[in-house]
């Protein structure tokens, strides 16, 4: 639901340059010599233009661009289009089939494209931060003292690249040594590191794999959506390449891969370089010059290559971050209104007649696609499944093949659901293999997903409680190495005080927010109307509803502070836990249900209809042929009309808010817009030939692998 970092992902997106280390081993391209790859493919300079032109607010700066251009890479060389192919290019030519011309010449467009949007991100800066002393000078004293605290290959490398320590003037704000002007720099680097770590993890799986002992797991349970996702702007300065060369203790918060060893990392790390010198990124020949040491990847020429082109990229971010506030500015209560009154009318003309439609575009819903026109009775549930057992579906197959009539089936039916009993499906994430384990132990119990709920790396888990331990015996074997699992099993009573004790367990302040009702008076094992049609409502259960107390306001279904979202991240846990239909868990909201006709199986198409008709929190336990369905409302449209209520723009920072998230939606979209807009302008007015000169014959070679 965080949109924070808008920016940041428009812009990468806008140029398709955020570079990531690749590990090909393609070999496609092949040059003769280094020199060859020195070659100059294009070069771009701005500054002519900026002093020139008559809409140009930089007039006055341009001879302090002229002057930082030189050190800024304005020179395109043939090893960076490789090395951006290498990269990024091959998939276009591997996966989506584009020709290498193409590829070649759509690369070097993004190169420099890139080059004109680093310049013009710098003359802003030069013009906007002149008060706080970021000049061109101050830029060249700056790089000289920096020069100065280094030596050796370090510093011949930061010569060979003055990219390097130019953008990281710009990116300090003028070269500013506090943690908060260092953090857009030491993000950056941590960035790349954790990218060449995670290509030479995927190298090392496979030596892993060949070396070690193979261990059996069972079959792994799907996990919650954003597990283990790094927050965008969390990083650290406490992190390193492990290469197998150097020692693990030295490479901070890395985390090594279960069952690595320096052997099998070397071994990756070997064919990393190999990968490079493919390209010849890496120079190991002594006939064609210097010969790199690779001991330590982060004094490789190739590293700097890498860090150049995410230093640029991070920096025409930042010149998109720095507008924000302009943007942001447009986005005022009149604007918000009017939008989605825009929206509304809309969602109305296409579904208000429509129901078809409207259950097609349900499918489609998200947390940025919204259907702010609802029509009554139509919503979404949750479904956890406590299945029949292998047996227990044999011996029902077997009385289906018997004859039996249609009420002495149902009969059987119900006999052996009453002996139906569930399990806690997660078994799987408790492992004493790293990479399998997602549990902690707490209090003689295990947990799962601490990461996701505890310090500052992780995303917290949306819909998700967290607080449910693992239902059964848990003990670890030091003989094996292994962990013995033994799981309770549950029958449908149990899981049903199950289900209410962790709904009032999970919202805040309620004790007693849901009660389950047995239907003893209705459910019946042979359930006739007098017409002879079933009558579906015999097979429920148990049925209930979570009472928020007013507080369910369709709205606020992502607001971690309501109620409506506890209960929900609740039921949803337990549906983690316990369901084997596999198909609801990770959706938006669950199956979405229509009031009209469904694919679903006669029982359940029942009890969801009749939830959704009862509203947001409602529940009910029915039986199929599958086993017991707990069918929960998770969101229920209750009328013609509004879906979520108005937008308040007084509730726009108000996070998981419908208010927020539309606010947030149309930020989105109005960042994206300007950010292409303002691309475009200046690729317009600067892509020329008074800016950029492009040298063809320099990579006419590259254009002719199709041949």
């Amino acid at each position: 639901m965080n949109k924070k970092h808008t920016l940041k992902k428009t812009a990468a997106l806008l140029l398709g340059l955020a570079l990531t280390v690749g590990g090909t081993g393609c070999g496609f391209i092949t040059t003769d010599n280094q020199e060859d790859l020195e070659q100059k493919v294009a070069t771009v300079d701005i500054s002519g233009r900026l002093k020139t032109s008559a809409n140009s607010e930089y007039k006055n700066y341009a001879d302090d661009v002229a002057s930082i251009v030189k050190d800024l890479s304005n020179v395109i060389t043939k090893r960076d289009l490789v090395s951006y192919f290498m990269s990024t290019g091959y998939q276009y030519v591997e996966q989506y089939g584009y020709t290498y011309e193409a590829t070649f010449n759509m690369l070097l467009d993004g190169l420099v494209s890139r080059e004109i949007m680093i310049q013009y991100a710098v003359a802003y800066y030069l013009k906007n931060g002149a008060n706080d002393g970021i000049t061109a000078k101050n830029c060249k004293d700056y790089i000289e003292a920096e020069l100065k605290k280094v030596s050796g290959k370090e510093k011949a490398l930061l010569e060979s690249h003055p990219e390097v320590l130019t953008l990281k003037y710009f990116l300090t704000d003028g070269g500013k040594s506090e943690a908060e002007n260092l953090k857009d720099y030491d993000s950056t680097v941590y960035n790349l590191k954790k990218s060449i770590n995670a290509s030479l993890d995927s190298l090392e799986g496979s030596y892993i794999t060949a070396e070690s002992e193979e261990h059996k797991h069972e079959e792994a349970r799907t996990l919650p959506t954003g597990v283990d996702t790094e927050k965008e702007d969390y990083y650290t300065s406490n992190y390193e390449i492990y290469t197998g060369r150097n020692g693990l203790d030295v490479c901070g918060e890395y985390e090594k891969l279960d069952g690595s060893t320096t052997a099998t990392r070397q071994k990756a790390y070997n064919a990393f370089l190999t990968n490079l010198q493919s390209y010849n990124l890496i120079n190991t020949d002594k006939s064609k010059g210097e010969v790199e040491d690779t001991a330590d990847f982060n004094l490789l020429n190739y590293y700097y290559i890498e860090l150049s082109s995410l230093l640029g990229q991070r920096l025409i971010n930042k010149y998109y971050e720095s507008l924000e506030a302009e943007i942001s500015d447009k986005l005022d209560e009149t604007y918000m209104q009017e939008k989605y009154n825009a929206y509304y009318a809309q969602n109305e003309q296409d579904y208000q007649n429509d129901p078809i439609a409207f259950a097609t575009a349900m499918d489609g819903a998200s947390a940025d696609q919204f259907l702010l026109y609802g029509l009554k009775n139509f919503g979404y549930v949750y479904n956890i499944l406590i299945p029949f057992s292998a047996s227990q579906n044999v011996e029902y197959t077997a009385a289906k093949n018997r004859g039996l009539t249609e009420e002495q089936l149902y009969a059987k039916r119900a006999e052996i659901l009453n002996n139906v009993k569930g399990t806690d499906q997660r078994s799987s994430w408790i492992s004493a293999h790293d990479h399998a384990n997602y549990s902690y132990e707490k209090d003689g119990k295990y947990y799962f997903f601490d990461d996701s709920f505890s310090g500052t790396k992780y995303e917290e888990l949306t819909q998700y409680a967290g607080t449910y331990a693992f239902n059964g015996e848990v003990t670890y074997d030091a003989d094996t190495e292994e962990y013995d699992i033994v799981k309770n099993e549950v029958d449908i009573a149990q899981f049903m005080q199950i289900f209410e004790d962790h709904i009032n367990a999970t919202v805040e302040g309620d004790d007693d927010i849901v009660e389950v009702t047995e239907e003893t008076a209705t459910y019946n094992v042979a359930p006739y109307k007098a017409n002879g049609k079933v009558d579906y409502s015999k097979f429920v259960r148990y049925t209930g509803k979570v009472d928020f107390g007013g507080d369910n306001a369709p709205a606020d279904f992502f607001n971690k502070a309501s109620k409506q979202y506890q209960a929900l991240s609740a039921v949803n846990e337990l549906m983690f836990a316990y369901s084997t239909d596999t198909g609801c868990l990770n959706t938006y909201m669950g199956y979405s249900v229509s009031p009209y006709g469904t694919n679903f199986v006669k029982e359940f198409e029942y009890a969801a209809q009749q939830v959704v008709k009862e509203g947001v929190g409602s529940f009910a336990v029915c039986a199929t042929d599958y086993g017991w369905h707990i069918v929960y409302c998770s969101f229920a449209y209750t009328a013609n009309g509004d879906a979520y209520g108005v937008y308040d723009h007084n509730a726009k920072d108000t996070e998981g808010t419908f208010s927020n998230l539309f606010y947030e939606s149309m930020k989105e979209s109005a960042y994206t817009n300007y950010a292409t807009e303002e691309q475009n302008r200046l690729l317009i007015e600067y892509d020329h030939e008074d800016c950029v000169t492009r040298f063809p014959k320099a990579y006419k070679d590259l254009l002719e692998l199709d041949k």
